[in-house]
């Protein structure tokens, strides 16, 4: 009776112990992950990624495909930064951007990008569907017909 006493409490103390991990779970750990947005063309894919990493980094990319095709052809751009969060908007700043060196030459390999701006360039997303897409928010001096969604693949 006793041993049946003692699982009892121990199942219903690690249900409990459990249940509190879940609830200790921040929004900021919530957002990490790879977000994507596939823009499909006649001859080439771009497949824009934006990487959200722990104490506020962050990693994008564009990588271009053969329409339809799985195999990375190469980099359109790159860049690193940091993000932060307010609510249910994450702003990400890029801080060192790299593109292709000569505007005619739609990708290159990751190596051979130049590096074009260093400063803090910024884009503001909402969050939606359970952190699981990105919205970018329009910038009030831009016209926006289509807003962007990056889904979350990881």
């Amino acid at each position: 009776m006793k041993l049946k006493l003692l699982l009892a409490f121990l199942s219903i103390t690690f249900f409990f112990s459990c249940k509190e991990e879940q609830m200790d779970i921040s929004p900021a750990q919530l957002e990490l992950g790879k977000y994507q947005l596939e823009v499909k063309g006649s001859t080439y894919d771009l497949i824009n990624t934006i990487e959200l990493k722990i104490e506020g980094n962050v990693i994008g990319s564009g990588i271009i495909k053969n329409s339809g095709e799985s195999e990375d052809l190469g980099y359109n751009y790159y860049f690193t930064g940091k993000y932060t969060m307010k609510d249910d908007v994450i702003s990400v700043f890029q801080e060192s951007y790299f593109q292709t060196a000569s505007p005619s030459k739609l990708f290159d390999s990751r190596e051979m990008l130049i590096l074009v701006m260093a400063g803090s360039e910024s884009s503001d997303f909402i969050i939606k569907s359970n952190y699981t897409e990105l919205h970018l928010i329009c910038p009030s001096n831009s016209l926006c017909v289509d807003q962007p969604i990056y889904k979350k693949v990881e």
